[in-house]
């Protein structure tokens, strides 16, 4: 098998049905994988299914409805995975929340929902996927984690939080992993044009100006760098975290 092509690769991408997880499912679907969409909007789900699965009759086989907060809820899916398509051969946890508030107006509930979603539901995630991967003594996991991650800006406490400790859980997991022939990497994209920073487009009128590239990412530059580190061209990288920001974390304004 060349290292590009993923024919028998079974991949399972939470926050699927929109931004960068939908763009992965596609970048994996020209490969020849089979992406498998999870997300918990239901109708946005459904509709995301038809578009990475064209040309099938039966795209309703390669989604599952699941809210990666429930533990119980995803160690089902990955067994519903395994029993129709079989088990899970990589995984990108994709899925992720922002909820602005700076330390003196965050509430208790919008810090748990940010930390349930983005940090323990990706561990939730990867716990499962891991479980498959140890025992078949292969696979690989990527983290969508953040430049926030690795830098904070103001109003993002609960999110800079979730996803800084999504990096060195990569980190973890990979040290855990490694002997069983698991590989375990992140990454680490800026502003990117999603529906989540559509939202917020007129906070970032200037961040044109502080990216070298001098423009906003595309979903689709974060997953070709997704499909790098899933794939054998990345055979030797592990618990590593690749910044995809157009520059805008290499200068120090």
């Amino acid at each position: 098998m060349s290292t590009w092509n993923m024919e028998s690769a079974i991949v399972p991408v939470t926050g699927a049905a929109s931004g960068i997880g939908l763009a992965v499912c596609e970048r994996l679907r020209a490969t020849g994988a089979t992406p498998l969409l999870l997300d918990w909007d239901e109708q946005k789900l459904h509709v995301a299914t038809k578009q990475v699965y064209k040309d099938s009759d039966e795209s309703s086989r390669f989604c599952y409805l699941v809210d990666v907060r429930d533990s119980r809820a995803v160690d089902e899916c990955f067994v519903s995975i395994a029993r129709t398509h079989g088990p899970a051969t990589h995984a990108v946890a994709a899925a992720g929340i922002v909820q602005p508030a700076d330390i003196l107006s965050l509430t208790d509930e919008s810090w748990q929902q940010v930390i349930d979603v983005n940090l323990n539901g990706a561990m939730y995630f990867c716990r499962a996927a891991a479980r498959h991967m140890a025992e078949a003594k292969r696979g690989s996991i990527v983290n969508i984690a953040s430049i926030g991650g690795l830098s904070a800006r103001e109003s993002r406490v609960s999110y800079v939080a979730s996803k800084a400790a999504m990096i060195n859980m990569t980190r973890a997991m990979a040290i855990d992993l490694g002997g069983f022939g698991v590989r375990v990497n992140a990454v680490a994209p800026g502003v990117i044009d999603t529906p989540i920073q559509n939202r917020n487009r007129g906070t970032f009128q200037n961040i044109t100006e502080r990216v070298a590239l001098k423009r906003i990412g595309t979903p689709n530059e974060v997953a070709n760098v997704t499909l790098f580190l899933l794939s054998e061209l990345a055979s030797y990288v592990t618990g590593s975290t690749i910044v995809v920001d157009g520059g805008m974390t290499a200068s120090y304004r």
